[in-house]
C-alpha cells in the first residue's frame, strides 16, 4: 500500500537528524549539432559513457551525469519512486532504459527536486507511464512561471546534441507539498522536505532513513561553482547548508557531481560565505562592478568545477545586493 502524509519531520526522522538575436542562435546551434553528429562514433560513445547508474543501497539507485544531471531511484517490492527526470525526453528515455535494466516495477511517484529544466524536462516519458509528480509548491508555480526561459536557455544544448526541443512538454506537478511530506510504499519511506530557498525557492530535500541516504537540490554540488542567479537569500542558502551538513547520513546524492558527504556540504557553505560577504563588501565600498570583476578573482577557487561563471556570479550578486530582486524572474 501506498501513502503519503505530511507530518512534521521533526515528529517523525527519530535520530536521523543530529542538529538542525534568434536567427543567429539558430543557425549556430544548428551548425554545433551538424558538428556534434560528424563526430566519430567513439567521441559520441564517450559521451554515452559519461552517465553511470550506482547502486548505492540495496535499494537506492545513484544516475551519476557527469555533464549534465543526475537522478535517483528507490526500488521497492511493488514499484519504484523517481527523484527528478533529466533534460529532455531523449534523456528521460535513457533513465528509463537504465533503471529498467534493475527492475520492471512500476513506477508510481516522480518528485521534482526543482524547477531547472535540466532536471524535469524529461518529464513526460514517465507520466506516459503513469507516475503521478510531486514537487514543493514554490518548485511547481516556478516550473509554469519560468519555462518558455528555461526552454530558450537550452535550445542550444538541444540542437548540438540533434535532440527536438519540440519533443519537450511541461508535466506540472500532480500534488504539491509545503513544508513536509512521507511517501510509503513497498515497506520504505521517503521522507520530502523544505528548508527555505537555497539555490532557488523551492529547494527540495529527499531522506531515505532505512539507507542513511540524503538526495540535495541544486542548492548542493560537490567542490563546484554554483548559478547565484536565483536566490533570494545567499544568507538562508549558507544556513541550510550548515543544516544539512549537521545531518547523521552516510552519503549524500546530488542533482549535480558525484556522491558526496557532510563535509563536502561544508566546503560549499564555507565558500558561499565568503563569496557572498567579500562582494557584499566590494558594493559597500563603492566598488563598481566591472572593477569587482577584474578585481575580485577568487584565486582560492580556481580548481573548483565551474569557476568560469565567476563573472556571472558577481553579476549576479551585485544585482541582489543591490536591488534585493532577480531579474530572471522579471
Amino acid at each position: 500500500m501506498e501513502i503519503f502524509d505530511s507530518r512534521p519531520l521533526s515528529r517523525i526522522a527519530g535520530a536521523v537528524w543530529t542538529g538542525l538575436a534568434k536567427a543567429r542562435l539558430q543557425a549556430l546551434t544548428w551548425l554545433a549539432g551538424i558538428v556534434f553528429l560528424a563526430l566519430p562514433a567513439a567521441a559520441q560513445q564517450r559521451a554515452v559513457d559519461d552517465v553511470t547508474v550506482k547502486q548505492v543501497a540495496s535499494d537506492v539507485y545513484f544516475l551519476f551525469d557527469f555533464n549534465g544531471s543526475n537522478a535517483v531511484f528507490l526500488v521497492t517490492e511493488d514499484s519504484v519512486l523517481l527523484i527528478d527526470t533529466r533534460t529532455h525526453p531523449r534523456d528521460g528515455r535513457d533513465l528509463l532504459e537504465r533503471l529498467r535494466k534493475v527492475t520492471d516495477k512500476p513506477i508510481k511517484w516522480v518528485i521534482n527536486s526543482h524547477f531547472h529544466g535540466d532536471h524535469h524536462m524529461g518529464g513526460s516519458v514517465f507520466k506516459a507511464l503513469g507516475a503521478t509528480f510531486v514537487a514543493h509548491k514554490e518548485t511547481a508555480r516556478l516550473m509554469q512561471q519560468t519555462y518558455e526561459k528555461e526552454m530558450a536557455r537550452r535550445i542550444a544544448g538541444f540542437k548540438s546534441r540533434g535532440y527536438d526541443p519540440d519533443e519537450v512538454k511541461l508535466v506540472v506537478p500532480d500534488v504539491t507539498f509545503d513544508g513536509e511530506m512521507t511517501i510509503r510504499l513497498g515497506g520504505r519511506e521517503a521522507r520530502i522536505f523544505y528548508l527555505g530557498p537555497g539555490q532557488q525557492a523551492g529547494d527540495t530535500f529527499v531522506l531515505f532513513p532505512h539507507a542513511s541516504l540524503l538526495f540535495t537540490p541544486g542548492a548542493f554540488a560537490k567542490h563546484s561553482m554554483p548559478n547565484m542567479a536565483f536566490t533570494p537569500s545567499v544568507e538562508n542558502w549558507v544556513k541550510l547548508l550548515d543544516q544539512i551538513a549537521a545531518m547523521d547520513v552516510t552519503q549524500i546524492l546530488p542533482a549535480h557531481g558525484d556522491i558526496a558527504t557532510g563535509a563536502d556540504v561544508r566546503e560549499l557553505a564555507a565558500m558561499l560565505a565568503d563569496e557572498y560577504a567579500t562582494v557584499k563588501d566590494a558594493v559597500n565600498r563603492g566598488v563598481s562592478l566591472d572593477q569587482a570583476i577584474t578585481t575580485l578573482t577568487f584565486p582560492q577557487y580556481r580548481d573548483w568545477r565551474n569557476y568560469r561563471r565567476l563573472e556571472g556570479e558577481i553579476r549576479a550578486l551585485y544585482e541582489l545586493v543591490q536591488t534585493g530582486k532577480r531579474s530572471y524572474f522579471d
